[in-house]
């Protein structure tokens, strides 16, 4: 047999002395938070809450109706919201607190997809950071919802920082165009009505009622008439919001008549998606109906 050939021993390179000499690195101190001013401190907690990423920034669910969905802030990933309220029982009340009253909620759920929590929906802890809250009216005109309606539950004895109060119209029952299709011409008016005393009752800290609607809405319409006449009873300021123009030195009687198509149209809105109705009046745009 051959003889076997020997291994070299494997040599080990001793460590130079280059190793020897590197610094351990260096520890960080925690950074002082909360020793910052406390307008710095929220400027860092709206960073984290309402930067979104691109996943959930072109996810939108906050509906289609309304100032709580036109003018929703893109909210942060829930991992990361949670991970800031998660850091100390002060940054978790400082931070939830902005969180809370930076956002329009909703009084009532309303048929536009919205994923966003109601009133009644937020934790009783957080509604009294709660700034603004909304009303859409006009929705499920027909019969509106078992669940629209002021009690206990719903939470506003709570809501003691809520200043202001936004109503959206959608469409307004009363006018001629919807003859033949709602219960009667005071049904809706007297629910809506109804319905607003009992809120303004219970929001004692309550200054001022924002008004807003869909082009066919008119501030001359029975609605529009009870729902002033309840805000001013209750001694609210009265608002008016963007989208339909109004303004306290301008009366609806004296404009151009409305094209009972809009009527019509933002009778649908109530009812159906967003885009259904945008399609429809796409291909609707030169049709008038005759009254």
């Amino acid at each position: 047999m051959a003889p076997k050939k020997q291994r070299k021993p494997v040599e080990v390179p001793e460590p130079s002395d280059d190793s020897e000499s590197e610094e351990e690195p260096e520890v960080r101190e925690p950074f002082p938070l909360l020793e910052l001013p406390s307008e710095i401190r929220l400027r860092v907690y709206h960073f984290v809450l309402f930067t979104p990423t691109r996943k959930s920034g072109a996810a939108k669910n906050a509906g289609t109706v309304g100032s709580s969905a036109k003018k929703s802030k893109h909210i942060a990933p829930t991992s990361h919201r949670i991970a800031l309220f998660l850091v100390s029982r002060r940054v978790h009340d400082e931070a939830s607190h902005l969180f809370y009253s930076s956002q329009i909620f909703r009084l009532f759920p309303v048929q536009d997809f919205s994923r966003r929590p109601t009133v009644r929906a937020l934790p009783r802890r957080h509604r009294p950071s709660v700034t603004t809250i909304e009303l859409i009216l006009g929705n499920s005109w027909t019969a509106p919802p078992r669940s629209w309606i002021v009690n206990q539950g719903l939470g506003l004895h709570d809501m003691a920082l809520t200043r202001t109060l936004k109503i959206f119209i959608e469409c307004d029952p009363s006018q001629p165009i919807f003859e033949g299709f709602r219960v009667s011409k005071d049904y809706y008016t007297e629910f809506a009505g109804n319905l607003m005393q009992q809120i303004l009752e219970r929001l004692p800290g309550l200054v001022q009622v924002e008004f807003d609607g869909y082009p066919s809405v008119r501030k001359s319409g029975d609605l529009m008439l009870r729902l002033l006449d309840e805000t001013r009873m209750a001694n609210k300021k009265v608002l008016w919001g963007p989208e339909r123009g109004w303004t306290d030195h301008e009366d609806d009687d004296t404009q151009a008549e409305e094209d009972p198509a809009d009527a019509a149209i933002d009778g649908l809105r109530s009812s159906m998606s967003e885009d259904f109705v945008d399609t429809l009046t796409t291909t609707l745009q030169g049709v008038t109906l005759e009254t």
